[in-house]
């Protein structure tokens, strides 16, 4: 089958496109979109919960622990802003609950607790908060962990900004999609070698200076309301983030979707030690150089 050229280049000025879809008109303040984007990706890295404040992963096993910043606690607490005794978490199989040390304030929400049930996979808005230390519950597999932010991490006093490709419109690039029926379980490798099942809706095709691609898509819930695509590129490992870069896009109009690689960001990894990114699959690894989107934030020290 014979893709049509994605991007909007000569399709604006010939009012239609040679074959597909309708391609559709940069909106006329695209620039402005894509800078309001980037801010607001600033403001969740260096957020009180946001990668660059992540400063411990601390997988637990059932069994009560101590917990704090003090030589010997079974849980180490190693942000400069942890208590010296943050209490003790008992963990079962499914979740966990913090008793609360005696002289220390924690909060979820408005709410000031002295004994709380933690569950995997709760919103940002139950949180625990003590002092400039946020954590939470994850579950990863089979495994338990406390993900621990500190608003002192050494990452977040460091950070001067996000660095990107200068904005570019050939690279707003309309994709075909073509929904994969059934849909498969695509096996996705992570950072901590396991191998996670993540659902595979379909594949968006699109031509890139006469050259057909494709990536597949993934959905990170099962009530995703974007699709996620992971991808590694000509890029990566010189002006960009070595392991990859993450996409998000709108779910799928009239089979096709638009990838806005303006919008290409680092995965958090590429900001802390303790995060548990999912890699690129081996089908979204491109020959071609997507100049555009986030750099490695390193790359000026190289």
């Amino acid at each position: 089958m014979t893709l049509c050229r994605t991007t909007l280049i000569g399709v604006v000025a010939a009012g239609v496109a040679a074959c597909g879809p309708r391609v559709e008109p940069i909106p006329a303040d695209y620039h402005q979109q894509v800078e309001a984007f980037r801010d607001q990706r600033a403001s969740e890295i260096i957020a009180p919960a946001g990668w660059a404040a992540l400063v411990g992963l601390h997988w637990l096993t059932p069994g009560v622990h101590t917990i704090g910043s003090e030589v010997g606690s079974d849980v180490l607490l190693t942000g400069p802003s942890a208590p010296a005794s943050l209490g003790t978490v008992t963990v079962t199989e499914t979740g966990a609950t913090l008793t609360v040390a005696e002289g220390v304030d924690v909060r979820r929400g408005e709410e000031w607790v002295t004994n709380v049930e933690l569950l995997p996979g709760a919103p940002s808005d139950d949180y625990l908060v003590a002092g400039g230390v946020t954590l939470t519950l994850i579950e990863r597999g089979e495994r338990l962990a406390l993900r621990v932010w500190d608003t002192q991490a050494p990452a977040m006093l460091a950070f001067t900004g996000l660095d990107w490709m200068p904005t570019d419109e050939a690279w707003r690039v309309q994709a075909r999609f073509e929904a994969h029926t059934p849909e498969p379980q695509l096996k996705i490798l992570n950072v901590l070698d396991e191998i996670v099942d993540m659902r595979n809706p379909g594949v968006a095709t699109f031509t890139f200076g006469e050259q057909a691609y494709r990536l597949e898509a993934l959905l990170e819930t099962d009530d995703a309301e974007e699709l996620f695509f992971m991808f590694r590129d000509a890029t990566s490992g010189t002006t960009t983030y070595g392991a990859g870069r993450y996409l998000y896009t709108a779910l799928p109009q009239d089979g096709r979707v638009i990838l806005d690689f303006n919008q290409a960001k680092n995965p958090p990894c590429a900001f802390t030690d303790f995060a548990t990114c999912p890699l690129p699959p081996k089908g979204n690894v491109l020959s071609l150089a997507v100049m555009a989107g986030e750099l490695d934030h390193l790359h000026k020290r190289r």
